[in-house]
């Protein structure tokens, strides 16, 4: 089971150049498209998100030819439930953080090549923040245009699936499996309904199952499987199984069963690690008890209190200290 469910999808799906490029032709102008070299688009290694944010934003950085020149397309995908209204402020760090990388291996560029923003979007509003960077400068408009030339100016480019609609997700001119994905994030905080309406998504599902090669298939499938049960949390798990079977036809029996048991394998071991770490740490407060006892006499209800609530890292200094300490107060100081 992973944390970042969406993170994983993400990049399994649009880290292949298939997927990506597909996607890439539909959200952006027809005209720049047209002037990029998609058959030269590879996958670039490293992640420039901040750390703390990897849990809403996953990051994809491509290179490409456009009009003969080297071009970066940096794709950032953010699943949080708002929208961030210093996006384009973020996007600009991270684009800086490309540069930086791009001059630490070609130290003697004078030049930098260009990079294409993208955010890809899903949240419960659907964007509503600035898509330049001059639009979060703090000035008059009026102000700004005498400013203008002197601040850094871009624009992203947008795809904001939050308020798109199952038809139009289906009518993207993108590979079977980038659709589905993209319809699996747009549903995804309802898994419920989710999985209600995948049965309308059957012809899909068949023909991501007959793509060729390895960006399609059955191992491509069951990604999504593994995606739908693991943002899954409901209330009657076994039906909701049920359900996808159903939905996902007799051909997904076997891949989605498999994966369904192997979630709940690791539920179950991840389980019996929190009970024994618990238990570890009950036998630790009880050792700590029977030593203050021994060493203070009857301990007061809010000693015994404290010492049952206490963490780890608690138990263990004051287990150091209880012979050395000459009180049972200066032997429970925090230090």
């Amino acid at each position: 089971m992973t944390p970042t469910p969406h993170d994983a999808l993400f990049k399994s799906t649009f880290s292949q150049p298939e997927h990506a490029a597909a996607a890439l032709r539909q959200v952006l102008p027809a005209a720049l498209a047209a002037r990029i070299d998609f058959a030269s688009l590879a996958l670039q290694s490293g992640s420039f998100i901040d750390e703390e944010l990897a849990a809403s934003q996953s990051d994809l950085l491509f290179s490409a030819r456009l009009a003969e020149a080297p071009l970066f397309i940096y794709v950032l995908f953010e699943h949080q439930s708002t929208t961030h209204p210093l996006m384009a402020f973020r996007l600009l760090e991270y684009m800086v953080r490309i540069w930086k990388g791009h001059l630490g291996r070609h130290p003697r560029s004078t030049r930098l090549p260009a990079i294409l923003p993208v955010v890809l979007h899903h949240s419960d509003t659907g964007w509503t923040a600035a898509v330049t960077f001059q639009d979060v400068i703090d000035l008059p408009p009026e102000v700004l245009r005498l400013i203008a030339a002197y601040v850094p100016h871009f624009r992203f480019v947008l795809d904001d699936i939050s308020k798109e609609t199952d038809e139009a997700l289906r009518a993207r001119a993108m590979t079977a499996l980038g659709r589905l994905v993209l319809w699996c994030f747009r549903h995804a905080r309802r898994p419920d309904e989710l999985v209600a309406r995948l049965s309308g998504w059957y012809e899909m599902v068949r023909e991501v199952r007959g793509a060729p090669g390895a960006p399609g298939g059955g191992a491509a499938l069951s990604r999504v499987w593994r995606y739908i049960l693991n943002i899954a949390d409901p209330a009657q798990p076994r039906e909701l199984l049920q359900q996808l079977l159903v939905a996902a036809g007799p051909e997904a029996e076997e891949e989605i069963v498999t994966i369904a048991d192997y979630l709940r394998e690791q539920g179950r071991l991840a389980g019996e690690r929190e009970g024994r770490q618990a238990g570890r740490l009950e036998g630790q407060r009880s050792t700590l008890l029977k030593l203050l006892r021994l060493r203070f006499g009857e301990l007061p209800e809010p000693v015994v209190a404290r010492v049952r609530a206490a963490d780890a890292a608690q138990i263990e200094g004051w287990t150091e200290r209880v012979l050395s300490s000459p009180t049972l107060d200066d032997c429970l100081t925090e230090r």
